[in-house]
């Protein structure tokens, strides 16, 4: 089956838009790009429109010119964004080197430079396959990609001058410090971009990501001249070159119609490297070949969930499901080698090791539609972490970035996947050195972990609600890896820490608040008050509690005032807009709330609302999410839920469920790391149509009536048949003890 033609990779494209902008009010600020990439691919091969402000695609659907497509992009970021380099343009004609649509361009900021207007009806948006037309020049370019390389071309008119411009000195936050370039052959360069923080990147510099991108490309034929430029002054012919502002073309007289065809292969370790990744993985000159090879091989990723649905519902599913396999990124190169956060090169053969780990985002939906679907790529990236925490002699890091932390968001994330996949049997790393990172964090051992010290003082974060109850959870998380990894304990004395959220639930207002640090309530505006809370106000942060849910319901009044509560945070919310005080799906803290109905004896709303979230918060086109995509979270959430499940408990094993989204849905098991019992195939079936019938009136597993509210994991990935019997009315006895 062609999956792949399910996939709109425009679906999200919008940065940051002005507000007046048409259609900007209806949802928006996905913040993905449209460009070509492989699965889990280290190139990310995408258009450009702009460098500078809240645009960490570097692409948004409102702009109107192109200024270059580069090799490496994050998917569906805030923060000014990171990578972007390699910045190609293909002009005709005597145009500036530079970008007038780069505000972070070190010389001729805000001038009119190479950038060419472009229409969306010339766009091609495919899994693997980008195209669009330049029209200031009138030439066609399309981009693919295998995981370490970029194939881009360029079909020309008949020109005197048309030239290749490669900016190296281009980045999507910021600028490289410096540049090195060497043309090697008559139609080969190779060289260097280094990016250190201080030259802006991930959050302006402060996410502290330093990197050297090397490139190794090849042109389809010799060029007829070629050059340098530095400050954009051409300074002609020379065969190497190392600057701070520079970039390369190549030049050629071409024909009406000519192709020229481009490919480049990257690394983050050397130049051989790159020659070797550009060598192994893209050896031959057929552009459609390499399409073809790039859409079979999402093909093969995409088949881990079959869908059987309307061509619109489909599109949908898996744009979610191609988003959820960007990231984390494939980071070994080619012949097995990685560097690690020390600068030391390390290899194996016995993981991939994988980069851009949102931790925070990417917990509560990522990764356990990941432990489902893809346990290999769970598996991978603890191992990524206990690498990283080895080399660098800090925890795991919470958003991290080629190995490093980024200071990115609060928390434990990375203890919270590993202890999941740990008590899921994920287990093919060093389990107890994770064992040991995951025990010292819970245990404030490492230094300027985020709220530890004032955790283990006060019980509680002074001043702080999202870090007490991110570290609360965190512990307790870790607490079941420890009950499960046999060291009770730990586990006794982490489940206990877990508890401490309970110190900062003001039993007079009946939600969380912030404490000072003598133990005094401080002064609240209300359940809408942002103080002391990630990304989020009181209303939406008090409900995260997701290892203490019954308790929680019993804070909050009981069932009936609980629910009440729920009902008044969704029903507030416009559900398709980018951001809301009330229930917010734009952003993360809200990603476990829907399913909390199922703790409180009403799953029918449970079932009604995350159909409506479904249906208002996801759509088609550029606008298609109500948020950012935040690197395969929000797509994971959709995916997860169309299922017919989600996890709202890391480490528990437990998978609340809710009407899945499809009349029919077989997923693929892994008996490496799954029990596979039954069958390592998962049907998941209703029988009826579930866009009109939302409401679950029984469930059987195997035959076997389920007559509670959630499925475990071992249930689960024991594969068979899942059977919900759905109608259009509320059953108000399904589900109820």
């Amino acid at each position: 089956m062609n999956y792949h033609q399910y996939v709109n990779t425009i679906v999200g494209a919008v940065g940051d838009i002005p507000p007046v902008y048409e259609g900007a009010l209806q949802a928006g600020g996905g913040k993905t790009y449209p460009g070509a990439a492989a699965p889990w691919g280290a190139v990310q091969f995408s258009p450009d429109t702009i460098t500078g402000g809240d645009n960490g695609a570097g692409y948004s659907y409102h702009h109107t010119t192109i200024e270059g497509f580069s090799v490496n992009h994050l998917s569906g970021i805030g923060w000014y964004g990171e990578l972007g380099n390699f910045q190609i343009m293909p002009v005709t004609g005597d145009v500036p080197f530079h970008s007038g649509t780069n505000a972070l361009c070190p010389y001729q900021p805000g001038t009119p430079g190479r950038e060419s207007e472009f229409s969306h009806d010339t766009e091609l948006t495919e899994a693997g396959h980008y195209g669009v037309t330049l029209s200031r020049y009138g030439i066609r370019v399309e981009t693919t990609a295998t995981v370490h390389c970029g194939i881009m071309r360029m079909v020309f008119p008949k020109s005197e001058k048309a030239r290749v411009l490669i900016d190296l000195a281009r980045r999507i936050g910021g600028h490289s410090e410096w540049q090195e370039v060497r043309a090697s052959d008559s139609q080969t360069i190779e060289g260097r971009i280094y990016c250190p923080f201080t030259a802006g990147g991930w959050g302006l510099g402060d996410g502290h990501v330093t990197y050297t991108l090397h490139f190794y490309a090849k042109f389809s034929r010799p060029f007829d001249t070629f050059g340098v430029w530095e400050k954009g002054e051409d300074l002609g012919k020379k065969t190497e070159y190392r600057g701070e502002t520079s970039g390369f073309y190549a030049e050629y007289k071409t024909e009406e119609g000519e192709e020229l065809l481009l490919k480049v292969g990257i690394s983050y370790i050397s130049v051989e490297n790159a020659r070797q990744n550009l060598e192994t993985e893209a050896s031959h000159w057929d552009f459609n070949r390499y399409v073809e090879e790039a859409q079979a091989t999402w093909d093969a990723q995409l088949s881990s969930v079959e869908a059987e649905g309307t061509e619109k519902d489909k599109q949908k599913f898996y744009t979610c499901l191609y988003h959820a396999f960007l990231d984390p990124r494939i980071y070994t190169d080619c012949n097995g080698e990685f560097l690690a956060p020390d600068g030391s090169v390390q290899k194996t053969d016995q993981f991939l090791c994988r980069t851009v780990f949102s931790g925070w985002d990417v917990y509560r939906s990522e990764f356990p539609l990941l432990t489902i679907i893809q346990p290999e790529a769970v598996n991978d990236m603890i191992c990524s972490l206990i690498q990283s925490a080895e080399h660098s002699g800090e925890p795991f890091p919470r958003w991290e970035i080629f190995g490093r932390e980024t200071g990115c968001m609060v928390g434990d994330p990375g203890t919270i996947i590993t202890a999941d996949a740990y008590c899921k049997g994920i287990r093919n790393y060093d389990t107890q050195k994770a064992w040991e990172i995951c025990r010292d964090t819970a245990y404030a051992k490492y230094p300027n972990r985020s709220g530890r010290d004032e955790m283990s003082k006060y019980g509680y974060i002074p001043g702080n609600i999202s870090e007490t109850a991110e570290n609360a959870f965190a512990d307790w998380c870790i607490s079941q890896f420890a009950k499960a990894s046999g060291h009770l304990e730990d586990a006794e004395k982490l489940y206990q820490q877990s508890l401490n959220y309970r110190n900062i639930f003001d039993p007079e207002t009946g939600w969380m608040r912030r404490k000072d640090a003598d133990g005094n309530w401080m002064e609240t505006s209300g359940i809408y008050d942002q103080r002391g809370c990630v990304e989020s106000n009181i209303f939406q942060q008090s409900w995260f509690v997701p290892h203490d849910i019954p308790k929680l319901i019993e804070l909050m009044g009981g069932p009936d005032s609980f629910c009440e509560r729920l009902e008044k945070l969704l029903s507030g919310a416009d559900l398709s807009a980018l951001w809301n005080e009330d229930y917010n799906h734009s952003n993360e803290p809200c990603h476990t709330v829907v399913h909390l109905f199922n703790y409180a004896g009403r799953p029918w709303r449970t079932q009604y609302w995350v159909r409506r979230v479904q249906n208002e918060a996801y759509h088609e086109g550029p606008f298609g999410y109500c948020g950012n995509e935040d690197v395969g979270q929000m797509s994971a959430w959709f995916v997860l839920t169309a299922l017919g499940f989600h996890s709202t408990t890391a480490a528990s094993g437990r998978f609340d469920l809710n009407t899945p989204y499809f009349r029919k849905q077989t997923v693929k098991l892994n008996p490496k790391y799954h029990r596979c019992a039954v069958s390592d195939i998962l049907t998941i079936e209703t029988d009826c149509d579930p866009s009109e019938n939302w409401y679950i009136h029984s469930v059987t597993l195997n035959g076997k009536e389920i007559d509670r509210t959630y499925l475990t994991y071992e249930e689960l990935t024991a594969g068979g048949t899942l059977r919900y019997c759905l109608r259009k009315e509320p059953c108000m006895e399904w589900g109820i003890k």
